[in-house]
């Protein structure tokens, strides 16, 4: 994918000739995919500052203190959540980019935080529900289906809002959800947990953080403007293949026993063509060998994945892609006999309160 504002954001030298033109179609495009913040620091730890043109230099300067700014409130939620759940006597887990930023990994630095992705034990998530709402987390009032549906069907609890805490907080107590075709025992990672520079939290071991974001763009997530997700993955497996001995027959391994091979051949296939991720010899090997269902599934995401071109509609190849791996995405969220009647639960209350959720 012949994309250089896109290449930048892991190589920031590849700006230092870039024309006003240039910089105006990297910011518009960067800042649609929540990653202008990320090349924003990536020029500044270059030292690249001083070749860019003043009006990018100052744009690029305010991503850089809004991406600061959410992250410390983030940072500060966590440190208090974790004081409210200290007697849970349960481990207490960041996911995502909230355990991206406790690790201090190079992909923390440009990211935009809106919500707080945490995880707690199945059979500690009453407990853990109502030590949060007794510290004055609050929950949405839900009819009686989207109860049934985050109590039943989900892998986490409604999202969490607290008047003192500009963010979402999402309480998980698996990786994917219970009902799809995937299903994860949580038991194997949770007794590989790692400490991190957060007191009172853990985080996956890096071979489940690698396999947690690509399940969780590949299965669990509409995939239209998710390139950033594919960024992230490019940076977990170049920062844990140079600090894990063998990571990638690790990764490998883990896949293949938590039934997540297939988002991590997706993840591998993407990474290396369009961000030229770094792979191990055997995982390349793998890359290669032929599966029609891969195959399709390379196709229609290609489709997806790829940035629409600004100021443009999208091609209409491209949204019927998007329509199909949508339906797929709520089939491996629960079976058909759930999905239809939920699906027109979400028609009709939307039909009824149009206001987005």
């Amino acid at each position: 994918m012949n994309r250089p504002w896109l290449q930048a954001v892991g190589r920031p030298e590849l700006t230092s000739d870039w024309s006003l033109a240039q910089w105006q179609e990297a910011t518009r495009q960067l800042r649609r995919l929540r990653l202008l913040a990320r090349l924003a620091e990536a020029v500044e730890t270059a030292g690249l500052g001083p070749a860019i043109p003043e009006p990018v230099a100052k744009l690029l300067l305010a991503e850089r203190q809004t991406s600061r700014y959410r992250r410390r409130v983030v940072a500060w939620a966590a440190t208090r959540i974790a004081r409210t759940l200290q007697g849970l006597d349960a481990p207490l887990v960041l996911l995502k980019g909230s355990a991206y930023m406790a690790q201090e990994l190079p992909i923390a630095a440009g990211r935009l935080p809106s919500d707080l992705d945490i995880l707690v034990p199945r059979e500690a998530l009453p407990r853990a529900q109502a030590m949060l709402v007794a510290d004055g987390w609050q929950e949405p009032e839900l009819d009686e289906h989207d109860r049934r549906y985050y109590h039943e069907w989900s892998h986490e609890v409604p999202p969490m809002q607290h008047p003192m805490h500009p963010v979402e907080l999402d309480l998980h107590h698996n990786i994917l959800p219970p009902l799809g075709p995937v299903t994860i025992d949580m038991r194997p990672l949770l007794a590989e947990l790692r400490t991190c520079n957060w007191p009172g939290w853990s985080v996956l071991a890096p071979v489940d953080q690698v396999l947690h974001s690509a399940a969780h763009l590949f299965f669990d997530s509409e995939p239209l403007e998710r390139v950033r997700d594919l960024v992230d993955l490019d940076g977990l497996m170049r920062h844990f293949a140079a600090s894990e001995a063998d990571f990638f027959a690790a990764l490998q391994q883990r896949a293949q026993a938590l039934g997540l091979m297939e988002p991590l051949l997706l993840a591998g296939h993407f990474c290396s063509r369009w961000l030229d991720t770094p792979l191990d010899a055997g995982f390349r090997q793998r890359l290669q060998r032929r599966d029609f269902s891969l195959g399709v599934q390379r196709a229609l995401f290609a489709r997806v994945l790829a940035p629409a071109a600004l100021d443009r509609p999208r091609p209409r190849s491209q949204r019927a892609a998007a329509a199909m791996l949508l339906w797929r995405y709520h089939l491996r969220r629960m079976p058909l006999r759930l999905l239809v009647p939920h699906l027109w639960h979400k028609l009709n209350k939307a039909r009824v309160d149009p206001t987005p959720q």
